[in-house]
């Protein structure tokens, strides 16, 4: 059974755009629910960033390869045409098992549960 994946990159969170220093635009509903978690999503997407730049991808890029990797059908507002070219080269990252491993140990360690009351554990 083949899984989607929405909010892969988690209304822009997790692409290595904002971060404390350089938040969501004010007054909007994903700044409200995400500028407070930025400073613990930072080792993470800082992660990504870097995963990415070895291989001329960016944050977002390897966050989208991350759940194709889990083996997810990633759900992806395409709003610009640039963000095609994002979802191409996600599909030809491979993430080796160790960076994987490392992105879910960060994940894990922001402590950051973002799952709507209507999403449950599986």
């Amino acid at each position: 059974m083949r899984f989607f994946s929405y909010l892969v990159l988690e209304q822009g969170a997790l692409t290595g755009r904002y971060g404390p220093a350089h938040p969501l635009p004010a007054g909007s509903n994903r700044a409200a629910a995400y500028n407070g978690i930025l400073p613990k999503l930072q080792a993470l997407t800082d992660r990504m960033r870097a995963i990415g730049g070895d291989r001329g991808a960016s944050a977002a890029d390897v966050a989208t390869a991350w759940a194709i990797a889990k083996g997810t059908t990633p759900i992806i507002g395409v709003t610009k045409a640039s963000y095609i070219d994002g979802l191409v080269r996600a599909r030809g990252i491979k993430l080796a098992d160790e960076e994987i491993a490392e992105l879910e140990a960060l994940a894990d360690a922001t402590d950051v549960d973002t799952r709507g009351w209507w999403e449950h554990e599986m």
